[in-house]
């Protein structure tokens, strides 16, 4: 009876877990556990499925956005890897999703949470194009044998663009990979 104590409480453990029932019942063949304590683990393992459950869940939304890439582009450090300016905080406003069959796209309207500063600006004259004094503009495409941007991957081709203009809170964003 004494060599299968460690297994037994394992699987105390196991049905503590999952069914409570389960645990009274292997218990009360057994005799490992005294009564006061299978009580309290009684009431006890509801509580533990519910913040089982709240875990998962959880993980699920977590992971779910994290692996769907639908605001990818839009995260600060991807917009600072491909366009290699450090872009103060913003939010996005409008999400316009373009899927079919063999591409994803995806257009933004995103507001800076606070008006940049001419430094800002004086970055995006040095790394972004401007056909018109206050304009700015920034395309990149990748894929066919033209290197991915650092932080994005080789497998898929991709397309970046991205519009501001000075002494405005909006700009845009378009991209999408096939």
């Amino acid at each position: 009876m004494k060599k299968y104590i460690l297994l037994k409480s394992v699987a105390l453990f196991i049905s503590w877990l999952t069914i409570s029932p389960l645990l009274l019942i292997l218990d009360g063949q057994w005799k490992l556990l005294p009564k006061w304590l299978r009580i309290l683990l009684f009431f006890l393992s509801p509580l533990m499925l519910i913040v089982f459950a709240v875990t998962v869940i959880i993980c699920y939304f977590y992971y779910y956005d994290y692996y769907y890439p639908r605001h990818h582009f839009v995260r600060p450090k991807v917009v600072e890897n491909i366009t290699g300016v450090a872009f103060p905080k913003y939010k996005v406003m409008e999400y316009r999703p373009s899927r079919n069959r063999w591409e994803r796209s995806d257009s933004f309207t995103l507001e800076f949470n606070e008006m940049p500063t001419e430094d800002f600006y004086k970055e995006l004259d040095a790394n972004f194009d401007s056909y018109e004094p206050g304009q700015y503009s920034f395309s990149t495409i990748w894929g066919n044998g033209i290197e991915a941007p650092k932080g994005e991957s080789n497998k898929h081709d991709g397309t970046f663009r991205m519009e501001i203009e000075k002494g405005s809170k909006t700009f845009w964003i378009d991209a999408g990979t096939w």
